[in-house]
């Protein structure tokens, strides 16, 4: 072909593989747009007399280009013969590189070499594609050696459970003959509830077993494109060993102050803690409990074993008293004993009885220090809310401040935060629905102006008695470009104002506590006070509100004809505090305490009622016994409820009553309305938050 001719030169432009030609020296004769393009050349090379083989398409290590005698195309086309070479790279100008495979053909002239013609391919994509062939082969070669290189059996098996691959440790653990058998019928705890929860999803599902002396956890993976269900299993049974003696640890607690034994059913010891020995004497393994203990006998006994909770049992070693607390393990044959030393309270219930003034009051001084956290930490916890609601309040005047409002403006915003200044704690109880309902008001108020944080603001301004009425105001007072941050400045100074509020009453709570234990020696020369009931039974909710706000909705049933009553006001505080406390702490998290309040000829009544789990029906004659409680050794001292009966009917000559049954417990007050008696020569005890 003549390669000069215009046929030539079409062919060569019409293909999108690289050719050029070259004289003997290597300078183009002609370059086809594919090669310009592969080469990344640009201008006309021929014109210019570029020398193609120095461009750098055939280099050396070091990146130099090679000499001309080395280059295969000249080196050929000096023999006047063809060439074919693969797997060689092609040099681009900007230095990078691409794998070709290419054909020279010498050119010759009235019998002469004149120069070459090469065509070349860019066999990236060749390259490229046996290279990923190449990974995926090694990596199914090691997919393949996965499974038996694992420590732990592993299984493939079809939907029907058949097996189709087991590795080296599965059969160990299940035989050598696992394929073809079906793993519902060999593996353990199997069946097929376990079976179709695998099939239904693709999450793993784990199932746990014993086989021999080993402990297995095996996991179950349907892969749903193949059809296919794998189990990965992994030896656990040191994991289980470890927990089993954490457990058995953790149990056991050598480090409790109290007593603790573990005894076989037949009380004889096997494992005695520091404090047991200290008390008992010596070793104990061995020894039985029944004979170390007075009243641990067959009756007893009996007793332990049958029931599902501690039983307790209060016995005197030596010369101390000792509450011993027994429980069965049902899941084994064992009998654990917990011991606590009561001694001092025993001394305390023998001086209490005795009329000892001086011992009782040390024995209530923890129960005083316990019930003086209350008011204390409801301060402290609204000042450290009070720092967080100053600095928004001051964030908030700072953006008033230098916001545009009339004098009119401001004055409403003033006389505004005199009214929430002054209706600080004394807003209207309301129940949840209608708060609900007040909230969502004012929400859709605050989002129809496309103000910020409604939802939040929403509550600090129904707390502050504000309805969507009043913003209207503040709307036509301020106008509508300085609603925003009006609102904002309200909502930030409602919550200062009743922190303050709350310090003030737990401040004054503790005052008053204070000044009932200082007036112990002092019968009868506390004041008298006309006590409004409804506003101690406030005041006390808000010191309980830290117990209250879990879950217990309080519903307030007060009656609007109730007069003032002449008491003892910090007193009636304390009973309040009591049953209130109480009934909290039967409800738990959730429940609900209704409170009413009415007139009944002379006497005001107060009826404290929660639907807790109530008080048992053999106990109650004892609940206001001293030192009576239903609650948990180290909970309670069995005094709050002694202490109140004492105040309600021996220093005001009213009556406590108490009504109980599961789901309704009710305690009565009943308070004369003309002036409490003398007081009584007994000591006036100051309570503890304590008792059923």
């Amino acid at each position: 072909m003549d390669w000069d001719s215009e046929a030539a030169r079409q062919l060569v432009e019409s293909t999108d593989q690289g050719v050029y030609g070259v004289d003997t020296d290597g300078n183009a004769t002609f370059v086809n747009a594919a090669c310009l393009r592969l080469f990344g050349i640009e201008g006309d090379p021929v014109a210019e007399g570029t020398n193609l083989h120095e461009l750098g398409h055939h280099t050396k290590a070091d990146g130099r280009p090679n000499p001309k005698a080395d280059c295969p195309i000249i080196q050929a086309t000096g023999r006047g013969e063809a060439c074919h070479v693969e797997n060689d790279l092609f040099w681009r100008t900007d230095g990078t590189s691409f794998p070709v495979e290419y054909w020279s053909f010498p050119v010759r002239h009235g019998g002469e070499v004149v120069g070459a013609v090469v065509a070349f391919l860019d066999t990236t994509g060749r390259v490229q594609a046996r290279r990923m062939l190449d990974e995926q082969a090694a990596s199914v070669a090691e997919q393949a050696r996965f499974p038996e290189m694992n420590p732990g059996p592993v299984l493939r098996l079809r939907l029907d459970g058949s097996i189709i691959l087991a590795n080296a440790a599965a059969r160990e653990v299940f035989g050598d003959e696992l394929l073809g058998r079906r793993w519902q019928d060999i593996g353990p705890h199997m069946d097929d509830g376990f079976w179709d929860t695998v099939l239904s999803a693709d999450d793993i599902h784990y199932l746990e077993a014993d086989l021999s002396d080993r402990a297995f956890s095996f996991a179950h993976r349907r892969d749903l494109a193949g059809e296919l269900v794998f189990v990965y299993g992994a030896d656990i049974t040191r994991q289980k060993d470890a927990e089993r003696m954490l457990a058995e640890v953790a149990r056991f607690p050598e480090m409790n102050p109290g007593p603790v034994v573990r005894c076989e059913l037949d009380t004889r010891i096997i494992l005695a803690n520091a404090a047991a020995r200290s008390v008992f004497g010596g070793e104990l393994v061995g020894r039985y409990w029944r004979d170390l203990v007075p009243g641990v006998d067959d009756a007893f006994l009996q007793r332990v074993m049958e029931g599902t909770r501690p039983i307790p049992l209060e016995a005197r070693v030596g010369d101390r008293d000792y509450v011993f607390a027994h429980r069965r393990d049902h899941d084994g044959s064992l009998v654990f004993v917990f011991g606590g030393d009561v001694t001092e309270q025993k001394q305390a219930e023998r001086a209490l009885r005795q009329g000892e003034k001086m011992a009782t009051l040390g024995t209530l001084a923890a129960g005083v220090a316990h019930e003086l956290n209350n008011p204390a930490a409801a301060t402290r916890r609204s000042a450290e809310q009070l720092r967080e609601a100053f600095a928004r309040l001051e964030a908030a005047q700072l953006t008033l401040a230098a916001t545009v409002i009339t004098p009119a403006g401001r004055d409403h915003l003033r006389r505004l935060a005199e009214r929430a200044r002054d209706g600080a704690g004394r807003s209207a109880p309301l129940d949840a629905m209608r708060r609900s309902d007040l909230e969502a008001e004012l929400e859709e108020w605050l989002e129809s102006r496309d103000l910020p944080d409604a939802w939040e603001i929403a509550p600090q301004l129904v707390g502050a008695a504000l309805a969507p009425s009043d913003l209207d105001a503040v709307e036509a007072a301020v106008g509508r470009d300085a609603l925003g941050v009006a609102v904002a400045w309200v909502a930030g100074l409602l919550p200062v104002y009743t922190l303050l509020h709350e310090i003030a009453e737990g401040a004054g709570r503790i005052s008053e506590l204070v000044g009932a234990l200082k007036s112990y020696s002092y019968l009868g020369q506390a004041p008298v006070q006309e006590v409004d009931l409804h506003e101690g039974i406030d005041n006390t909710l808000v010191i309980l509100r830290h117990k209250l706000k879990r879950g217990i909705e309080v519903d307030r049933r007060y009656a609007a004809d109730m007069p003032r009553v002449p008491a003892y006001g910090s007193e009636l505080n304390q009973v309040w505090t009591n049953i209130l406390d109480n009934a909290a702490d039967a409800l738990g998290d959730s429940g609900h305490i209704v409170i009413h309040t009415r007139v009944d000829g002379d006497h005001a009544v107060v009826e404290i009622d929660d639907d807790g789990p109530g008080i048992p029906e053999d106990v109650q004659s004892r609940v206001f016994d001293p030192f009576f409680t239903t609650k948990a050794v180290g909970h309670g001292t069995g005094l709050g409820m002694s202490t109140s009966y004492s105040i309600i009917t021996e220093k005001h000559g009213g009556e406590l009553t108490l009504e109980s049954r599961p789901g309704a417990t009710r305690f009565t007050i009943r308070l004369p309305l003309t002036p409490p008696p003398a007081a009584a020569e007994a000591p006036s005890i100051v309570p503890e938050i304590d008792n059923a």
